[in-house]
């Protein structure tokens, strides 16, 4: 690729777009970056799909999967495509949010055989979230044709099938997204719109509607938009050599049918399934292919195949062409993603943070004045590459404004520290860590995109942190700096272009590139916001997957402890998905998303980062915990606090939160929360006001929301949900007190005691109970983070208080000590009583749940069903997918605790015919007695129980969690280990 001009093109933001490429495992991402990277020469044509360029891990090799996110720069038509691969499997989804966050759109690549899966909902619910342009490629065509051997109509209604379910998904997003203000066409693919590609990424070629219609437009005597308009329109035909309506009434094959899919099924058919090399000269004269190669001639009748179709309508040419048409530039970014990048709701309550949102807002838009114009620089993850790759000799600038054609080659770098040469100081690379000898070998780079201004080596910026607050215009910065933990100013180190496995030294980047910072690992974890201006707001970041399998891993050789720690602290920084946690024995507990994700955790421990071995354990399954009751609630499991000391009554009555409940409250939960946090006066303030007998108390009022149009759809919302409830569901919408503070872990507290209190409404400060109001909320959140079954988090849970009293406010006065005593052991009071509400109820363990697609034939779908069975799964459909070859889809879930190993029986089993990929799909109730003792139940006088299985996984998962946290749990111990006498002796 010519540097030169890469670099002159990204001087100008209209010249410029950033891509990714998002679809489910094995659909074609890859293979289609191949062929893009091979239009600028990194590799050869033919290789393409077979070199898998950005896949450069071993194990990524190995695997043939894509692990991390890979960002490219490439060269169209004078504009820079900034091209980022993204992971398929669901184990690396923050990988997909890292690359999504700083692109303007994305390529959608769905295989036409499977169609739409899991992850290829999720690529396009991230990338409607993200506010960006998208364009669908319906892959492998080839496949369908060649080793599928369908006919042309089944292909069509495949092709049909693909682009409707997409549709349906994206229409569904608008339809709940309360925020999405753009008209819901504006997401829909439509080929005659050109936001659709039809592909084979192995063979190497693509179309679009128009360029087939631009082939035909001369057959027919039509313009190729009049021809394009009819290609989709199912109602056209051709009629002795003229297109005329009434297909669907005659049923006729549409013209798509006639002109694209008979002409792409007969090459393959003529030259790769019959082998009729007669056909050669009739198929270039169509194609209008005027300069032959030799692969065209080759006596292998894939490579001339892929060398007629490749020189016909080249796949990399059609989809960079699609992309500068479809995808904007930066310059022409919605202001509505800027909106999100910004999240400017959450300021509503702040004027003045309001107006310094809407002023970032015009800086990342370049609408702001000049003199209030900054840098910003949003930091999307961390990334390891090798010290060889950073080892740069020249750099040159790319800087808006630069009016020479060609760039400028400054002075030479100086190159980092020779990790060969012994005289060498640690001090003179940031990188490096004593701790870790072999730290030397490798680097830390942000991946990062310039929203706007341009970013500059050597110079000073801020690091602003998720919830940075700008001080007032006359603050004193260096003072500010030194007072405030949310903001740090560092020095640009170094910028790099990324290249794949290169990487360019740059003195500067211009606004709308995407580059690789260096220096910055020791200021920003994961993702940050740098800013020259002290003034404005930091993006928000967004997290689409917590991890939820556990493994304790530990050291082979003791001494490597102090090794395995420094491992975890540097993994955590270049892996956005994991987590490390200490126990309070000192264990350390790895978090990954999966077994892939954690084999490639570990491999990198030992392989890059730490370099010592390690023992990994089996994986300990994140647990909720939640309560069931019957279709009645009993309010006779009602339970009370009374503290007679301060006449303090609260009672109060645990039940299960309804399914339709839960989805509103997640659904609305930012929202929600942002109300919830909107008060004029604490608790505490309050309590202070009655101690110094404050005559000017304000009345009660509602509270006033800035945008008035969401507020009504989010009340809309919760009356609809409420509006056929009865009993103590009824107008529950008025009455929320609090929501748990994640909206994984969906709880509510209901007041319905008499008390003046709501998200809704301020506090009241003429009512006494309102200074204890803090201590019921921090008691709910402190049952929410643990509850009483073996103190994991609580969730889909509803607290109701039916009394709240506060008789003698008076004890409270006089001694601040004894104040703070009697006022602190307040919540932790609440929070056992709402544990013994949900102990009162029945109490259940939350498992999470994989899910699966196994594709099989019917020699072997016993076998599969046998594996789930065992692991306690369960099979939700077997769909027939083909009558001829006897071919099902198995559609099963798998519980996380049971899924290690389970990819490798199922193809062990299968002698390899099956090849599951598991994905997180829910958490679910384990119908069974978490407090069930099967050790005292003897196997003969044991009953038939239906939920007896059930009862004994969830106590034996009790047991195992609380033993892991050292919790009491009642395992009988033998004292004395003399020989035991039986009963009857």
């Amino acid at each position: 690729m010519n540097q030169r001009e890469t670099f002159t093109a990204a001087s100008h933001s209209t010249k410029i777009r950033n891509i990714c490429i998002l679809a489910h495992v094995d659909h074609g991402k890859t293979t289609i970056a191949d062929s893009l990277i091979a239009i600028n020469g990194h590799i050869s044509k033919r290789s393409a799909g077979n070199t898998r360029y950005l896949d450069d891990r071993r194990d990524e090799q190995e695997r043939g999967i894509t692990m991390k996110s890979s960002a490219i720069s490439l060269v169209h038509d004078k504009t820079v495509i900034n091209l980022i691969d993204t992971p398929g499997h669901i184990d690396f989804s923050t990988e997909v949010s890292a690359a999504i966050r700083i692109c303007d759109g994305a390529l959608i690549v769905v295989d036409v055989i499977e169609g739409v899966c899991v992850q290829t909902r999720e690529a396009l619910k991230q990338a409607f979230e993200e506010r960006i342009k998208t364009i669908l490629v319906i892959n492998k065509l080839d496949r369908i044709i060649v080793e599928q051997q369908k006919e042309v109509d089944i292909i069509f209604q495949h092709i049909q099938r693909i682009i409707e379910n997409c549709n349906a998904y994206v229409a569904e997003l608008c339809q709940y997204d309360l925020q999405c203000t753009v008209e819901e066409e504006e997401y829909l693919f439509s080929p005659e719109r050109g936001n659709v590609i039809f592909a084979s990424a192995y063979d190497g070629w693509g179309v679009t509607t128009l360029q087939i219609a631009e082939m035909f437009a001369e057959t027919f005597s039509e313009t190729p938009e009049s021809l394009n308009s009819k290609l989709w329109d199912f109602d056209y035909y051709i009629q002795k050599g003229k297109i005329v309506p009434g297909a669907l009434s005659k049923k006729k094959p549409t013209l798509f049918e006639t002109l694209f899919l008979n002409t792409i099924h007969y090459v393959y058919f003529t030259l790769r399934i019959r082998l009729d090399r007669s056909k050669y000269p009739m198929i270039i004269e169509k194609f209008k292919i005027q300069k032959e190669t030799f692969d065209m001639k080759h006596t292998d009748a894939k490579i001339q195949v892929k060398a007629i179709l490749q020189a016909w309508k080249p796949l990399a040419e059609t989809i960079l062409t699609q992309v500068k048409s479809n995808i904007p530039p930066p310059s022409a970014i919605s202001p509505q993603r800027y909106e999100y990048l910004v999240n400017k709701t959450q300021y509503f309550d702040n004027n003045e943070l309001s107006k310094i949102a809407d002023e970032t807002i015009d800086i990342l838009a370049s609408k702001a004045p000049e003199n209030k114009m900054a840098t910003i620089v949003y930091v999307s993850k961390m990334f390891a590459v090798t010290k060889k790759q950073l080892q740069q000799q020249k750099a040159v600038n790319i800087v808006v404004g630069r009016k020479k054609t060609e760039v400028e080659e400054e002075k030479p770098v100086e190159p980092v520290v020779n990790i060969n040469d012994e005289t060498s100081s640690s001090s003179e690379d940031e990188d490096y860590d004593p701790n870790l000898d072999h730290s030397r070998d490798f680097g830390v780079l942000a991946l990062s995109r310039v929203f706007s201004g341009v970013l500059t080596k050597g110079t000073d910026i801020f690091i602003q942190s998720p919830h940075y607050i700008p001080p007032n215009k006359d603050v004193d910065v260096d003072e500010f700096l030194k007072s405030s933990s949310s903001i740090v100013k560092v020095k640009i180190k170094q910028l790099y272009i990324l290249l794949g496995r290169e990487l360019v030294a740059v003195d500067s980047v211009s606004a709308g590139n995407i580059c690789g910072i260096r220096g910055l690992e020791k200021h920003i974890g994961r993702t940050g916001t740098l800013s020259s201006s002290l003034f404005t707001l930091p993006l928000t970041e967004r997290i689409s997957l917590e991890p939820i399998v556990r493994n304790s891993i530990e050291c082979h050789n003791p001494k490597d402890l102090p090794l395995l720690r420094k491992g975890l602290k540097f993994l955590k920084k270049i892996d956005s998905c994991v987590q490390v946690a200490v126990q309070d024995t000192g264990e350390l507990v790895l978090l990954t998303a999966g077994d892939v994700h954690l084999a490639k955790c570990i491999e990198d421990i030992q392989t890059m980062i730490a370099q010592i071995d390690l023992n990994v354990s089996k994986p300990m399954v994140a647990i909720k915990e939640t309560v069931v009751c019957g279709k009645r609630i009993d309010l006779t499991k009602t339970v009370e606090l009374t503290l007679k000391d301060i006449g303090l009554t609260l009672s109060l009555i645990a039940v299960p939160l309804p399914d339709h409940l839960v989805n509103v409250l997640t659904a609305n939960y930012d929202i929600l929360k942002l109300i919830e946090k909107f008060e004029h006066k604490s608790g505490i303030d309050i309590m202070y006001q009655f101690d110094t007998d404050a005559k000017n108390k304000l009345e009660s009022h509602l509270k006033v929301y800035s945008n008035e149009l969401l507020m009504n759809k989010v009340k809309d919302n919760l009356k609809m949900a409420f509006k056929d409830s009865k009993g103590l569901w009824m107008g529950v919408e008025e009455n929320i007190w609090a929501l748990s503070k994640k909206r994984d872990f969906c709880n509510v507290l209901i007041n319905k005691s008499g008390y003046k209190r709501s998200i809704w409404r301020t506090l009241d400060e003429n009512d006494v109970r309102a200074c204890l109001d803090h201590c019921i909320v921090n008691g709910f959140d402190m049952c929410c983070k643990s509850g009483p079954i073996c103190e994991e988090p609580l969730t889909n849970c509803a607290f109701i208080v039916t009394d709240y009293k506060l008789e003698n406010y008076e004890a409270l006065r006089g001694m601040e000590n004894m104040k703070v005593q009697m006022v602190g052991n307040i919540p932790g009071a609440v929070r056992d009583l709402m544990r013994e509400s949900v102990e009162k109820q029945s109490p259940r363990l939350m498992e999470p749940i994989f899910t699966t697609d196994i594709q099989v034939n019917t020699r072997i779908l016993g076998k599969v069903y046998s594996v789930v069975n065992r692991r306690h799964g369960k099979v939700l459909d077997a769909v027939g997918m083909d009558d001829a070859e006897k071919t099902f889809l198995v559609k099963a879930q798998i519980p996380v605790a049971e899924s290690h190993g389970f990819a490798n029986e199922i193809r062990k089993t299968t002698s390899g015919q099956a090849n599951p990929n598991l994905r997180f799909s829910h958490f679910e109730i384990i119908d069974g007695d978490p407090f069930y003792n099967f050790e005292e139940v003897e196997d003969d006088d044991e009953e038939e129980d239906s939920n007896a299985d059930a009862s004994k996984r969830a106590a034996s998962l009790r047991k195992e969690i609380r033993k892991r946290k050292g919790l009491k749990i009642d395992d009988q111990v033998v004292v004395h280990a003399e020989k035991q006498r039986t009963l009857k002796k």
